[in-house]
């Protein structure tokens, strides 16, 4: 939301086009550093673990390039600035993706699975409720949500009792070779896993494309007033929030006493699609919202379930999880460079004013409902 308003200010007239731009190369560092950084996190040798070093120094260097976000001016030191906070905060995720198939039992990964899908629309909430205190005019709707982001990793790097690695060989580094291998798990080896990271590709990419573009649709589409958009969004955040946190907590607990994971993963997707499908039609907020409060649904459903249901099947877990992980990660990152690539023509079809935001949102609902079509040959998880 932040990083399109201040866009919309330096580029008001290319703002769709410059915000693509932005976000798609800065997705393309994410592709490429979460699966390294995992890789390097399963090899690390360290007196404080294999996790720890790459949390702290995430969150240090993605803190400071908020930091220069906040008072650059200039396009491209935004978008310079963008794609190594994107690398700092890729390495910080996936150390911290690793915890859960390291430290949390089969039977409790649904419940943890929930929590952290659910944590991301708390953040949110938090982030909409901070921007609407700060305003959209101030540095601080930047620097506020950076400094909390770095108070609460710090705190959880302090807290958390990573296993020390430097006496232990199974972490020496390895070669060129191998690092490239932090790009790949063979799908014909492990189907599973090719089915699931296909899954979550499709749905990640109706993901990114409803949010991308959420802003402009707002001001553009349902006429929302620019001074309105922090209030909006909170709005929005909330019903979310409350979405997610009740159905993560539900579907987690579900899962986990059910021992099955592929109903709620179809289940979730397919709502997800159906929320966006309302939003095609929204006149107005309230069925705007109502769209949102479906989609939220659906995909608190989805995290909760799907990251569990991936740990299950995770090949090589006890000796390679944060660079599998890194690879799963990679279809949760590809869609944020398609997404903004692909918009801009989408909104252009049809329109002479470039905001043809019902097929931009109808690709995003057929992407998501492919994506619970996907997970139905997975077999090595209920």
């Amino acid at each position: 939301m932040t990083l399109a308003i201040r866009i919309g200010a330096l580029d008001p007239a290319g703002k769709e086009a410059s915000l693509g731009a932005i976000l798609g190369v800065g997705a393309l560092f994410a592709l490429f550093a979460n699966p390294i950084f995992g890789h390097l996190s399963d090899r690390t040798r360290s007196r404080f673990g294999r996790r720890k070093p790459w949390l702290v120094g995430g969150v240090v260097i993605g803190s400071v390039c908020q930091v220069v976000i906040a008072y650059a001016s200039d396009l491209w030191i935004i978008g310079i600035a963008w794609c190594v906070a994107q690398v700092a905060y890729n390495a910080l995720l996936a150390a911290l993706f690793a915890v859960v198939p390291d430290q949390v039992p089969e039977h409790q990964r649904g419940v943890v699975s929930a929590l952290s899908g659910m944590s991301v629309y708390i953040a949110l909430l938090i982030g909409s409720a901070v921007i609407s205190l700060t305003g959209t005019a101030s540095n601080a709707m930047f620097l506020v949500p950076a400094a909390v982001c770095l108070l609460a990793v710090l705190a959880f790097g302090f807290l958390f009792k990573d296993r020390p690695t430097h006496e232990d060989a199974a972490s020496a580094g390895g070669g060129f070779v191998e690092l490239a291998s932090s790009f790949w798990v063979n799908p014909l080896r492990h189907p599973d896993f090719g089915y699931a990271w296909l899954s979550r590709f499709l749905v990640f990419l109706g993901f990114a494309v409803l949010t991308s573009y959420q802003v402009y649709y707002l001001t553009d589409h349902l006429d929302i007033a620019e001074t309105e958009i922090g209030r909006t969004m909170f709005v929005s955040a909330l019903i979310t929030t409350a979405a997610v946190v009740l159905a993560s907590l539900l579907s987690g607990l579900l899962s986990d006493r059910a021992g099955r994971r592929k109903p709620f993963v179809m289940m979730a997707a397919v709502a997800y699609a159906l929320g966006i499908a309302i939003i095609i039609f929204a006149n107005g907020l309230m069925v705007f919202y109502a769209g949102i409060a479906v989609s939220s649904i659906g995909f608190g459903v989805y995290l909760a379930v799907d990251q569990a249901l991936v740990v299950d099947i995770l090949p090589d877990r006890e000796t390679h999880a944060a660079k599998n992980l890194g690879v799963f990660n990679i279809a949760s990152v590809v869609p944020q460079s398609i997404a903004p690539a692909i918009a801009p023509s989408l909104l252009a079809i049809g329109s002479a004013t470039g905001q043809n935001y019902s097929l931009l949102y109808a690709v995003a609902a057929a992407s998501a409902f492919l994506g619970a079509i996907a997970i139905v040959p997975v077999r090595g998880a209920r």
